[in-house]
């Protein structure tokens, strides 16, 4: 989860950097992209974080199934 909050801030602060060198603008558009790196990265995260919270609590009957049928 942590790689995917890091490959969001990388690629804000690219994208930020890259329009920030291509018009002049050093500082502006990288603190703004930064941020909603860190922003899609938070929630992409939060989101892995709740998926694998559902699969925990989703008991496995697969192998209940087998034991019931004498297998």
């Amino acid at each position: 989860m942590v790689i995917e909050l890091v490959a969001g801030l990388m690629i804000g602060f690219g994208m930020g950097y890259g329009l920030d060198l291509l018009l002049g603008t050093l500082p502006i558009f990288l603190v703004i992209f930064t941020l909603l790196g860190l922003a899609a990265g938070i929630k992409t995260m939060m989101r892995s974080a709740e998926e694998m919270q559902k699969r925990a609590e989703t008991p496995d009957t697969g192998a209940d199934e087998r034991e019931k049928d004498g297998d």
